[in-house]
């Protein structure tokens, strides 16, 4: 019986001692908070050119062809998400068969609209240009509070714009903000006219002696300019050919005429005068090597049938195809006076 209770009152402690961690574990809960500040700057965008197209001056007519110092317009739609009052400038190109970033007279006309003064500008530098921008008629957006507007750059190709039958004269154009740009083009492409003038070094020749004249029967050659030559000083777009011709008569002014003969050396008839003329000089004299004779009716200079166009290298200026011709003049023997004939020496350029 003893063994039994011992047992028992085991068993009551082990409970009590088991419940002791139970009443004596107390609720507690646990709770905290705090703030950090947060920010993030919205992204400038960068302008678009949805749209580029060569117009007609004053009119929307898109251009199939152009003509050196003939008035056109580069049409250009630009978009901006932050209004197009973010666009700062506009480039535009009008370029022949492919873009490039440098001014080329024969090649690629680069102009500029800057906002900051609303100013239309021609980017050739310092270079010598004949291609123009015309301010007065080139127009920007009146309202730059809208997220699209149309520019419009009028111009004037160069008298070196390279001449072409195709549609191979293009436009493009790059709008920019603060930082970035976008650019489009104009695919549909425009030909190139040609064109051709012709200047020289001196306003007028003397042949012969400006003092003692030209004997009857006798030669004279090319005195002034000093150089003993003329330079033809041609520009042209265009492959072409070089023709001379001379008034039918030549007069003092006065009674006194005398007429061309048309051929070389001293003419036999009375009262009539030659005229030769060569791009090379005579070993002997000032004269033409290879006298050619020069007739009242427009021909062609001996070698000068096929000449290439005239062209300018890229941030240059325009220049011009010069030609150097000596000359002679022959009285005949009979008619002549001692007066000072004049007359017309037309040089021609045929594209």
């Amino acid at each position: 019986m003893k063994k039994i209770k011992i047992t028992a009152i085991s068993i009551i402690v082990a409970l009590l001692i088991g419940l002791i961690p139970i009443s004596l574990t107390p609720k507690v809960a646990y709770a905290a908070e705090g703030g950090v500040g947060g920010q993030g700057k919205g992204g400038n965008t960068a302008p678009t050119v949805t749209a580029v197209t060569l117009v007609e001056s004053g009119s929307e007519t898109e251009v199939t062809s152009m003509t050196p110092l003939s008035t056109y317009r580069v049409k250009v739609t630009a978009g901006d998400t932050n209004t197009i009052d973010d666009i700062t400038e506009i480039e535009f190109h009008i370029y022949y068969s492919a873009d490039g970033s440098n001014w080329d007279a024969d090649a690629l006309g680069i102009f500029k609209w800057t906002k900051s003064g609303d100013v239309w500008s021609r980017e050739s530098g310092a270079y010598s240009t004949t291609w123009e921008v015309v301010s007065a008629s080139s127009i920007s957006p009146s309202v730059f509070t809208s997220n699209s507007g149309d520019w419009y750059l009028a111009f004037k190709p160069g008298k070196l714009a390279q001449a072409t039958a195709t549609q191979t004269w293009y436009a493009s154009a790059t709008a920019r903000d603060e930082n970035k740009n976008g650019s489009g083009s104009w695919a549909t492409g425009s030909s190139m006219g040609a064109y051709a003038e012709i200047g020289f070094d001196s306003a007028s020749l003397t042949l012969g002696d400006a003092t003692a004249g030209i004997e009857p029967g006798q030669t004279g050659y090319i005195t002034v300019p000093v150089s003993n030559y003329l330079t033809a000083q041609v520009t042209t777009n265009k492959q072409y050919a070089l023709g001379v011709y001379s008034s039918a008569n030549w007069t003092d002014g006065g009674s006194n005429i005398i007429n061309l003969a048309g051929g070389t050396g001293v003419p036999a008839g009375s009262a009539q005068f030659n005229l030769e003329i060569d791009d090379q000089k005579a070993t002997t004299n000032n004269g033409p090597k290879t006298p050619q004779a020069v007739a009242s009716s427009d021909t062609t200079i001996t070698g000068l049938g096929t000449l290439s166009r005239v062209t300018t290298n890229a941030n240059a200026s325009e220049s011009t195809g010069n030609n150097q011709f000596w000359m002679a003049l022959s009285f005949s023997l009979a008619g002549i006076q001692e007066v000072n004939y004049s007359g017309t020496i037309t040089f021609s350029v045929t594209n």
